[in-house]
């Protein structure tokens, strides 16, 4: 059987929307020098300065490079946990736990390696240890620095993250697939009993 018209527009659509996300990812880790160039607020740590769920978009930065101190003086970081599995799919990072976005308000070197004392704008204490740089975040766990963010914009990033949402998009995509060609082939049976 033909694809309907439908159907091969719907295709095409799909496959220019496809090449359009890859493309757009590869330029974005490119620029971000990072496998994770942009991030969604999940929470009000960083109110009111970042607003949850806004999208950030995230530059790869040296310990060195990292501005520290308070607000809004210090860069805001995002960051990864010790015993993050990191799984990478070319086109995007899986995190788990999910990286934190605070403000580095501090920063010390030890034996060449910089470590960064984080704290949230919201938060009444820091992320670590202010007496013990050695338990602040090690310059190799900054993933990079918040260029700028875009407020709500992170929201779809983060209902994608719920497995319901994810299979009702998956089920409209299906049904977009599938209805115009069986509505199709409903209309020619009631065309074809008609010219009888």
């Amino acid at each position: 059987m033909d694809m309907s018209k439908d159907n091969k527009f719907f295709l095409k659509a799909l496959l220019v929307f496809l090449i359009f996300v890859f493309g757009f990812s590869g330029v974005a880790r490119t620029v971000s020098g990072t496998n994770m160039p942009f991030a969604a607020v999940m929470s009000g740590s960083m109110e009111p300065t970042i607003p949850t769920g806004s999208l950030l978009f995230i530059q790869k930065v040296s310990g060195e490079e990292i501005v520290a101190g308070e607000k809004p003086i210090g860069d805001v970081v995002v960051f990864y946990f010790p015993d993050t599995k990191i799984a990478d799919y070319f086109l995007f990072a899986v995190y788990d736990p999910v990286p934190w976005s605070h403000r580095a308000i501090d920063k010390e070197e030890i034996n060449g390696k910089y470590y960064i004392l984080t704290k949230g704008d919201a938060n009444a204490y820091p992320d670590e240890n202010p007496y013990n740089p050695k338990s602040w975040v090690p310059e190799d766990r900054v993933i990079g620095k918040v260029v700028w963010y875009v407020p709500y914009l992170g929201y779809p990033f983060i209902w994608i993250k719920n497995p319901l949402i994810v299979f009702g998009i998956l089920l409209v995509l299906i049904i977009l697939i599938i209805l115009p060609s069986r509505f199709c082939i409903l209309v020619c049976k009631i065309e074809n009993k008609k010219a009888l």
